[in-house]
């Protein structure tokens, strides 16, 4: 892309980036087309922070993922990673990463790739608040998976052996995301403080989609070598208190957060809609979703009640009771001897976290023993 010296003027401004969440979009509707639709929802500045860091996820998604043949290869490319969090990469540099990943990845993920000159440089170019944000976050996540990838070698294939494992691994791809939702937000919207209590209920919202996916995706996963369930009525035993707390904190959300409000609500809500359909394929070991009918109405009656708490809480345990999720008297996660045990280094997710939550909440989201 050539160098150019951008004309003066908010008209023009404004028209970079839209032309910027064009191609975002372009990028989204390829790899994620639910959550596509559920970010197109966003007013900017945030629409185009969420979609960068979603993108940018994806791309270490790719890292994860990607068939390596040799651990070493895998583990270069996630140090390359991080290093172009950390300061834009040298067009050489980057083009000898892009080169690495093996041929089987997914069309979307090649394209998504192939446009990552322009997704770390826009990282450098937001407001030194939000980079530090999504710096921040995806270091973690990034750590995450490369322990995980080390742990898949230790063990000869990635395989989660209790509830209190599923949540360590869940918290890290996905429940960082959800800090990282929480503290974006925060910066454009003064009534709201990065409060401790705000964070860990954001984890949740994040544990809990996870876990949906992982119940959903079981099939799939396991015939590519990955176990991350061990018991799919524990893990959906445990989604109640993971989608109170989601539901928590989208009620937290100051009503003029209305667009943020619907993104994270049409995501909650759909995931509690899905739980009859996914536990149906699973039985029946068909692939099936949700129809669009389905979802089309779902949607639209989020958006209608939005700003709505009270109608929005009947819906959410009317879903959760269909879903056959027991809401009254939620369980703590830590309770019994659901979790399995601990490692002896109880705590090691700790030294790969940056963010804001303390040893009790680790407790609560059922990472470690009380």
């Amino acid at each position: 892309m050539a160098n150019h010296i951008d004309p003066p003027g908010e008209a023009f401004h404004i028209k970079r980036i839209m032309l910027r969440i064009d191609f975002y979009q372009k990028h989204l509707d390829r790899v994620s087309r639910s959550f596509a639709y559920c970010i197109s929802k966003l007013d900017a500045p945030l629409r185009g922070w969420v979609s960068l860091t979603y993108l940018i996820c994806r791309i270490l998604d790719t890292v994860e993922d990607a068939p390596w043949r040799k651990l070493s290869q895998q583990l270069r490319q996630f140090g390359e990673f991080d290093g172009f969090l950390e300061k834009p990469p040298q067009e050489e540099n980057l083009k000898e990463w892009q080169k690495a990943f093996p041929e089987e990845i997914p069309e979307g993920e090649k394209l998504l790739l192939m446009d990552s000159a322009l997704i770390f440089k826009d990282l450098h170019d937001v407001p030194f608040t939000v980079r530090g944000v999504i710096q921040d976050m995806v270091e973690c996540m990034s750590a995450g998976m490369q322990y995980y990838s080390r742990l898949r070698r230790q063990r000869g294939q990635l395989r989660l052996r209790n509830l209190r494992e599923v949540n360590q691994y869940c918290f890290f791809v996905a429940g960082v995301v959800g800090e990282t939702l929480a503290r974006l937000v925060t910066v454009v919207e003064p009534q709201l403080k990065v409060a401790q209590r705000l964070v860990l209920e954001a984890h949740h919202f994040g544990l809990f989609l996870q876990k949906i996916n992982l119940l959903k995706d079981q099939m799939d996963d396991e015939r590519e070598g990955r176990f991350f369930v061990h018991s799919r009525p524990e893990i959906k035993s445990s989604l109640s208190q993971n989608a109170l707390g989601a539901w928590n904190f989208i009620k937290a959300l100051p009503v003029q957060q209305r667009g943020f409000r619907l993104f994270c609500a049409q995501s909650l809500f759909l995931g509690l809609a899905s739980i009859p359909w996914i536990e149906r394929s699973f039985e029946r070991k068909r692939m099936g979703k949700i129809p669009r009918a389905a979802t089309a109405e779902l949607f639209g009656l989020l958006e209608r009640n939005i700003d709505d708490n009270e109608f929005l809480e009947t819906l959410f345990f009317d879903l959760a009771e269909e879903g056959g999720l027991e809401m009254g008297g939620v369980p703590a996660l830590v309770s019994g001897e659901c979790l399995g045990p601990g490692r002896q280094d109880e705590q090691w997710f700790n030294r790969l976290y940056r963010g804001e939550l303390q040893a009790q909440d680790f407790i609560d989201l059922g990472m470690s023993g009380a």
